[in-house]
């Protein structure tokens, strides 16, 4: 359990439920599309969608929670880490983890088992890899959900970009982003195919990851309050602009913009919370687990429920593609997640404490 100063054990907690959210809202659809029932659904449409008047099976409400945390935890970083550092740790994080699910997805749409935007051949495995199948035409997008990383990586390098703005005037790059970000909702034509779709779905989610760069700015006292709900409000505006300018992104329903405000209200609320809950030992574990959920739910879990369906009934096979999913989960975090991560730590400790050129044995 991290004690690190900056640290929020809140957001591990509220990142957890993201995830379950996440997860319902994807096998939820799936369920939905074989004109299926259940009273989990019922109860989660009369408890929140209904009351919150949300999209339909809690649609963006997880992906908006990862990416507000995402914008603050980037935020801090960002001002203790070098360039080079920087995007090689978030490097590092991500995209070994994603090769895995990747593979895996390309296998399963090869074989038939999960429907993909286009019939995946050889090259597809690579531009999915690395996250250049959504500027590709003609590519198969046989993941799906990694376009959140590919939006990712775009936030990233545009605060490599201005970390020297960001640490010495950081109202700067917001004010810039909100200038390219207006440029770019109306240059870019919201229905059209890569790297136009991707462009405009930059544009209208980007706004989510500055909003959560603004908490962190404000809550470190580097912007004042003022300030960070004036550019906060400027980014949620373009928010609704992006979606009332296109049926495409965000995507369907009408909730984006209520959903983006309840959540960041949680956000908020979280990264204040503090106590017993939120620091047990298994918000802690699943937390640090909830990366692999993410990658490997769809993959994983709707391929293994339509081949065992038919031998163990509906349900029954919907529990157990969740367990596998869970069980290849900790195996992702176990042998692919935990040892890079402590590879690239052995790494950057070694080149730290390597003495430099001309020092040493001096007596040589």
């Amino acid at each position: 359990m991290s004690n690190k100063p900056g640290y929020m054990p809140g957001l591990d907690f509220v990142r957890v439920v993201a995830s379950v959210a996440v997860v319902y809202h994807h096998y939820a659809d799936w369920i939905h599309l074989d004109r299926e029932q259940y009273a989990t659904a019922n109860e989660v449409n009369s408890l929140l969608v209904d009351t919150l008047h949300l999209n339909p099976t809690l649609g963006f409400a997880g992906v908006a929670v990862f990416l507000l945390i995402s914008g603050m935890v980037i935020t801090g970083a960002s001002f203790r880490e070098s360039g080079p550092e920087f995007l090689a740790r978030r490097t590092v994080r991500l995209l070994p983890a994603l090769w895995v699910a990747v593979f895996i997805a390309w296998s399963v749409v090869s074989l038939g088992l999960l429907p993909a935007t286009l019939p995946a051949d050889f090259d597809d495995l690579f531009l999915n890899a690395f996250l250049v199948n959504y500027l590709v035409p003609g590519t198969s997008e046989v993941l799906g959900i990694d376009w959140t990383l590919a939006l990712q990586f775009v936030f990233y390098f545009y605060v490599i970009a201005t970390m020297p703005l960001l640490r010495r005037w950081p109202w700067v790059p917001q004010a810039v982003a909100v200038t390219l970000v207006s440029v770019l909702i109306s240059v870019v034509p919201p229905d059209g195919g890569p790297p136009f779709s991707f462009l405009r779905q930059v544009a209208t989610f980007l706004p989510v990851l500055f909003i959560g760069q603004l908490i962190a700015l404000v809550r470190s006292g580097r912007l004042p309050m003022l300030a960070g709900v004036t550019l906060g409000a400027m980014q949620y505006l373009l928010f609704i602009r992006a979606d009332l300018t296109s049926e495409t992104w965000p995507g369907n329903g009408e909730a984006y913009p209520r959903t983006l405000a309840i959540l960041l209200i949680v956000v908020l609320l979280a990264s204040r919370a503090d106590g017993k809950l939120v620091r047990a030992r298994w918000v802690a574990v699943a937390s640090k687990r909830t990366y692999g959920i993410y990658l490997l739910h769809i993959p994983v879990g709707i391929p293994l429920r339509r081949l065992i369906t038919p031998f163990t009934g509906y349900w029954l096979a919907m529990c157990i593609a969740i367990v596998v999913v869970l069980i290849a989960t900790e195996l992702m975090y176990r042998f692919v997640e935990t040892p890079v991560e402590q590879w690239y730590r052995k790494r950057t400790k070694a080149r730290s404490t390597r003495p430099a050129i001309g020092q040493g044995n001096r007596g040589t």
